[in-house]
């Protein structure tokens, strides 16, 4: 099966000498009635009705003791158990960061504190004596992964990053050191090795026009970044052993604390960990986290050394003279607060990639995570478009069967627009992609139907009032019950492409002066027409797409012009630069449900391809928290999307989509297109992910679609990883090799989704796919095994492969890995950092642009019938990933998780803002 092209991740196995041991204080009995007597006193002083907020003593003990430390089992209500530190701290030590805490957190009057203060907690803490174990045999093998608690694997990540932290990384002529924060984490702190540039190199010293910027001297103004690896011990399916991530990320400095959400305060002592501070607020009332605040108060008191320098009358360790961080970076450093246009661009590239993976095995002495490649995954029937333009689709003599199979029989989209120019350009982009190139030219009319083909009409209107963003929101039910064209004849499908206008680099701007202090200037998302616009007419049975105003894209240099032979080539060629346009149509079709045959020939091509007719299910879910600026009472909102891609006869396709009820236990299976647009008609319900009825609620959905399964013969279901763990025992890997009870639970709670129902109605296979860093380790190094002169082979090194590829070790656990669109494009700097660093880079507008790196999904094949090969079930996700349905390139997850996603997000209540707690990094 193999292709003889091999993977290494940047992570690296582990063993026990490299974990090595820990020291354990168990806490004595008494603990038990001195700590809720503390809480009892902390609740009445402070209000709280949580547990003691011990994270704050952690980060004293971390920083006095150079450690890693951990109390658990954490717990809202009871004391801990255990205090786990990487190495003894000092018993004095100890104890006097306790007794300090503790007056931290009774809100003790400064000139009061005393280390001859009295603590019950301190006492017995500190008189435990420590017993030090292997933090090895603390990981135990659970059948198909391992289970360790939570304060071990922050041990292990800390055993990690200390060993890459004591031996520099020597690249590109430089010698980088490493050094650790209190998380774990390892930052260039070096001065001379931070990357330096200016706003205006992002722009190539253009002269640009920035509206909302104050300070005319924004584009000379320097501002650093420096190299940050996030550092993480991880559990991986079917490994029997934590292995050890590494994800490098490019941290953006900022030149002010205000607003800041995370900084690093470096103390006097040069080999001490860096102290990472957490902010709140914004603006002038930015202010230290009040867990940060508590560490800080013991912390600066143990070791005589304030981190913001006061004045006798300043009372907040945020002093004015500390947000100033202008000039040559010091002692104390900040992110960058919120993301917008940086001059120096995110990632680290591809050759940081491969030579950190180097560096990382040489320091550890342990072997990179490496995988096989499958053969099976190329196919010849990806989409693609013909300058933008969707031509297999439209061009399709069966468009009209493609549409009956959609749930509707014609289409008929609203052009809803407020300026001329932007008409004009919607006109010509429907004439363009529905063939009709001689209505460009002539124009189509106002006020009534324009066959675009025999299937498909538009209907054109001006709709100021209604699109105009402001504040008069409640003008707009009316207006939207008003437009002309909405009595479509019956069987009719009605979208709608409006015009918009949005600058997301200004409206950031604009909003975080609107949350000034005394501050006259609105916030343009209380104003924006969008979310209002379709929710009304979703109510009206119409599914809207907002056109922004075009934005030309760079050409590629690299692509040949086509010879003009026609009229559509003629207006192809003028419209070619306008992206949004070319994808909001798309979407328009996405939003329709419409789905070509091809996607038959993507899923059977070849040896692995799956030949029988199967339903494709995927799970979308996510937890949405209340808007904590909005009404305090706002609950917690929860969305779950099953989308189904169904085949029928004669190789056509339904896309069906689960409309859970409103008020009430159960929903319907609808037509993609029925449900996005009763689902965009109300808010989104509320709910958490711990609700018991969700499980249930999800397998009632999957019984009732065998109602619409046709000739097929069982259906896979693509759950998406990223919130869904938590919800059914077996997505967790410390669960996986575990067997269900025959009722379908494990510990009872159903094991798996559809595992509740009748063996003959549960999925065939059950696939969990995972996108981002944040699980997935980056890939970093591909060898493909070459013959050599001498008639032998070995492995040689690439530098670029697509392909999945199987986790050495085990059976059912994949990686897809894949290049970014982005990097294979034309553009000047796409490939910047290919092979070299960002410290080889002299060019000031390179630095400005992002430099790309391997992307990775993890494909986890959890359930399949007996004697089935996982590699068939695990290429058809990788598949459907690659056959994105509407969209130009792959999609990070299966086809049917991204209907949901999308299906999620063009609800008008998705929380779509950036607002400052965000931080510019990548």
């Amino acid at each position: 099966m193999s292709t003889q092209t091999r993977l290494s991740l940047l992570a690296t196995h582990t063993d026990e000498k490299l974990l090595g041991t820990t020291s354990l204080y168990p806490l004595p009995d008494k603990i038990d009635k001195a700590w809720p007597a503390l809480r009892q006193l902390y609740r009445g002083i402070t209000g709280s009705k949580g547990n003691l907020p011990y994270a704050g003593l952690l980060t004293v003990l971390r920083a006095t003791g150079y450690t890693c430390a951990a109390l658990y089992p954490q717990s809202k209500e009871h004391p801990p158990k255990y205090l786990a530190t990487s190495r003894p701290i000092d018993r004095d030590d100890l104890h006097d960061a306790i007794v300090l805490w503790e007056q931290a957190l009774l809100q003790t009057e400064r000139d009061r504190f005393s280390f001859a203060y009295q603590s019950e907690i301190a006492d017995l803490i500190a008189g435990t004596a420590p017993e030090e174990t292997s933090l090895w045999g603390h990981f135990t093998p659970t059948g198909g992964c391992i289970d360790a608690p939570g304060w071990a694997w922050r041990a292990a990540s800390w055993a990690v990053a200390s060993k890459l932290a004591a031996k520099p990384w020597k690249i590109d002529g430089k010698t980088v050191r490493f050094r650790p924060d209190l998380d774990g984490n390892l930052l260039v702190w070096d001065t001379d090795l931070l990357w330096t540039n200016t706003w205006g190199a992002a722009y190539g010293d253009k002269e640009t026009d920035t509206p909302g910027e104050e300070n005319p001297e924004w584009k000379t103004r320097t501002h650093c970044a420096t190299l940050r690896l996030k550092v993480a011990a991880k559990s991986y399916p079917g490994l029997h052993a934590p292995v050890a991530a590494i994800e490098p990320v490019v941290s953006r400095l900022s030149n002010t604390l205000r607003s800041a959400r995370t900084g690093w305060f470096a103390p006097r002592a040069t080999d001490g960990p860096l102290l990472r501070l957490a902010f709140g607020g914004r603006g002038d009332h930015t202010h230290v986290d009040y867990i940060t605040r508590l560490a800080l108060d013991a912390w600066t008191r143990l070791h005589g050394e304030d981190v913001f320098p006061r004045a006798a009358d300043e009372t907040d360790f945020l002093a004015p003279s500390a947000c100033d961080l202008t000039g040559a970076p010091g002692d104390l450093r900040a992110l960058i607060p919120f993301s917008g246009t940086y001059s120096i661009g995110k990632g680290d590239g591809m050759h940081s990639s491969r030579e950190l993976a180097r560096h990382a095995r040489t320091v550890l002495g342990q072997p990179l995570l490496q995988a096989e490649q499958v053969a099976g995954r190329a196919f010849g029937s990806r989409r693609s478009t013909d300058e933008g333009r969707d031509s297999v689709l439209l061009d399709d003599p069966r468009l009209g069967e493609i549409l009956l199979t959609a749930g509707r029989e014609h289409l008929r989209i609203l052009i809803l627009y407020r300026h001329q120019d932007e008409r004009t350009r919607m006109q010509r982009l429907l004439a363009y992609h529905y063939n009709r190139p001689d209505l460009a030219a002539s124009g189509m009319p106002d006020g009534k139907p324009v066959p675009l083909n025999d299937h498909v009409e538009a209907f054109l209107q001006p709709a100021e009032d209604l699109l105009r963003h402001g504040d008069h929101h409640r003008q707009r039910p009316v207006l939207a019950r008003q437009l002309q064209g909405l009595d479509a004849p019956e069987r009719t499908r009605l979208l709608a492409l409006c015009e918009t206008e949005y600058d997301a680099k200004a409206w950031v701007r604009q909003r975080r002066e609107s949350r000034k202090p005394d501050s006259t200037v609105p916030d343009p998302y209380e104003l924006d027409a969008k979310p209002h616009v379709v929710r009304e007419l979703a109510g009206l049975g119409v599914l809207t797409q907002f056109l922004t105003p075009h934005k030309p894209g760079r050409r590629n240099p690299r692509k040949k012009e086509r010879e003009i032979t026609t009229d559509l080539d003629q207006l192809g060629r003028e419209l070619e630069g306008d992206h949004r346009g070319h994808m909001a149509i798309a979407d328009l079709h996405r939003s329709a449900g419409l789905i070509h045959p091809r996607l038959t020939d993507a899923l059977t091509f070849g040896p692995n391809g799956i030949k029988e007719p199967l339903v494709h299910v995927g799970l979308h879910l996510r937890q949405q928290l209340g808007d904590r600026r909005g009404p305090a009472t706002e609950p917690p909102r929860l969305i779950w999307t099953l989308v189904a891609l169904v085949p029928g006869p004669d190789r056509l396709w339904q896309s069906l989509a689960y409309l859970p009820n409103a008020d009430s236990p159960g929903g319907l299976w609808l037509d993609y297109a029925t449900a996005n647009t009763r689902h965009r008609a109300r808010r989104l319900p509320e709910g958490r992910r711990g609700d018991a009825q969700l499980p249930r609620s999800i397998d009632k959905a999957l019984r009732e679609l065998g109602l619409f399964a046709h000739a097929a013969t069982g259906y896979n279901l693509y759950v998406s990883g990223d919130q869904a763990r938590s919800i059914w025992p077996l997505l967790a890997n410390r669960h996986l090799g575990r067997t269900p009870q025959p009722d379908g639970t494990l510990d009872t709670r159903p094991a798996l989704p559809g595992f509740t129902l009748p063996i003959n109605q549960r999925p065939r296979a059950i696939l969990r796919v995972t996108a981002g860093n944040d699980h997935i380790a980056t890939p970093a190094l591909i060898e493909r095994l070459e013959s050599t002169d001498d008639g032998e082979a070995e492995f040689r090194e690439r530098k670029l492969s697509t392909g999945v590829f199987r986790m050495n070790g085990t059976t059912h656990n994949f990686i897809l890995c894949n290049v970014p669109e982005q990097y294979k494009g034309g553009s000047r700097h796409a490939r910047a950092g290919e092979n070299y660093t960002r410290w080889a880079s002299t060019s000031a507008e390179e630095q400005a642009e992002t430099w790309y790196s391997h992307t990775a999904t993890e494909i986890s094949v959890l359930h399949l019938p007996d004697g089935h090969d996982p590699v068939t079930y695990a290429v058809a996700a990788a598949r459907l990933c690659d056959h994105a349905l509407h969209w130009n390139f792959r999609t990070r997850y299966p086809a049917p998780i991204h209907l949901g996603i999308q299906m999620d997000q063009d609800h008008w209540e998705y929380r779509r803002t950036v607002d400052a707690e965000s931080e510019a990094e990548g």
